[in-house]
């Protein structure tokens, strides 16, 4: 391919996201969008997944890289980021693999430049073709509040909180998780060694989809120059018209029939990434309680796992909005991935949050620190703790939801998604 340009011609950029994660797709496909609304050129790269789909709404080639991503493959990865599993996601058999596979296909294509959200392996492919590589990441701070599950043991629990944070926000940079089979891949490539896990996931550049203004509220929170930050990236847009509008007027009208009960009301969503085991702990729960409940099961549960329930508890796969239905209800019990903590957080209801990993951990600490709501353990989940969590917030909502609505009208508008492509246009014009 002819990489020379002319004064207006923008660079070809290859998106390469783990397309198994809705919440890394969607970002990438949202930056893609504001990308070629800017003039540019995209080719969607992908190791298979269910959320590949969303790439083809662009109308722009996607290319398949073997190997692909195998259910095996994915839930082993899944549950050794949880710390549900030890083990290391690559091997050099298999990351070499990768990483040459994806070498090829960005020759084939001609991309003059590879933008990743997490798919790991373009941290040695992107650089071994030479090409810039854009890494966009929540980048959400440092533990402040609480030790996360996934660290926490017999021996941990013996020492002071305060001690396990130091200690913990010490090793977070340093680590050297998962790097083994990524540095000796890296140097048969003439590629520097990565110093730390956080090292390799970083790209040339890394963008991160958050504000200041919310991981400020503690100190010390700060890890990138501040005009990385390019805010959040919200997914609404982009099923906005996945139902059709017979379809979701039906819905709302039953939404809204529920919610008219009597009662406080609470909505239970764990994004595509929830625990399937907690999620039906969640509602058997919430079934026995006198609320009103709209609990959007997603990808968490199979249709032949809905169990049977009270009335108060209204049970839906998919809503046409997510975000206006948070804003409809009392209460959010919501896990804490970026975009289901910002959802809450615009819409300015109180939450309670119970973190699946350390990233979701940190992004509900933020919630916590700005006053509008409770995070909980999975790992030490009981019902008695859950109950008590709601009742704090029914019993002191006015408190919770005074600063719930403070920190919504705080947030700058989220436009992640356009602040992103522009840099990105810039740094592929500069290589």
């Amino acid at each position: 391919m002819n990489k020379t340009m002319s004064s207006d011609k923008k660079p070809l950029v290859g998106f390469f996201p783990l397309s198994y994660n809705l919440a890394e797709t969607g970002r990438a496909v949202m930056i893609a969008k504001r990308y070629k609304e800017l003039g540019g050129d995209i080719v969607f790269f992908s190791h298979g997944g269910e959320y590949e789909y969303l790439a083809r709404y662009l109308e722009c080639d996607v290319v398949r890289v073997e190997p692909s991503h195998t259910e095996d493959f994915i839930e082993r990865f899944v549950r050794i980021c949880r710390g549900d599993q030890r083990g290391l996601p690559y091997t050099k058999t298999v990351l070499r693999e990768f990483v040459q596979n994806e070498i090829e296909a960005y020759k084939q294509t001609g991309v003059e430049m590879i933008v990743t959200t997490h798919n790991y392996p373009c941290s040695i492919s992107a650089r071994a073709a030479n090409l810039p590589l854009v890494s966009v990441m929540t980048g959400p701070g440092s533990f402040h509040l609480s030790f996360p599950d996934e660290y926490e043991n017999a021996v941990t629990r013996l020492l002071p909180r305060s001690v396990k944070i130091i200690v913990l926000n010490w090793l977070s940079s340093r680590s050297k998780k998962f790097l083994k089979p990524f540095n000796v891949v890296a140097r048969e490539y003439n590629i520097k060694p990565f110093k730390s896990t956080e090292n390799m996931a970083n790209g040339d550049v890394t963008l991160v989809t958050n504000f200041l203004k919310f991981i400020n509220i503690f100190p010390h929170q700060q890890h990138f120059p501040a005009e990385n930050y390019i805010g959040i990236i919200l997914l609404e847009e982009l099923f906005a018209n996945n139902f059709p509008a017979k379809k979701a007027k039906a819905i709302n009208d039953e939404i809204q029939t529920h919610l008219e009960k009597s009662g406080k009301s609470i909505l239970l969503s764990m994004g595509s990434s929830g625990d399937k085991t907690l999620f039906l702990n969640i509602l058997q729960i919430l079934n026995k309680t006198p609320h009103k409940v709209i609990a959007v099961y997603a990808n968490n549960l199979k249709d032949n796992e809905l169990p049977e329930l009270n009335d108060n508890i209204l049970l839906k796969k998919f809503v046409p909005s997510i975000a206006q239905l948070h804003k409809t209800v009392d209460l959010a019990i919501i896990h804490g991935g970026q975009g289901t903590v910002y959802t809450a957080a615009y819409a300015g209801k109180p939450i309670i949050g119970i973190p699946m990993q350390s990233e979701q951990h940190l992004n509900l600490e933020k919630m916590v620190g700005h006053g509008t709501g409770l995070m909980l353990s999975k790992k030490y989940f009981k019902q008695q703790t859950l109950l008590t969590a709601i009742n704090t917030i029914f019993d002191n909502y006015d408190h919770f939801l005074k600063h719930a609505q403070d920190l919504a009208q705080k947030l700058p508008k989220p436009e992640g998604d356009k602040n992103a492509a522009k840099q990105i246009l810039e740094i592929a014009r500069k290589n």
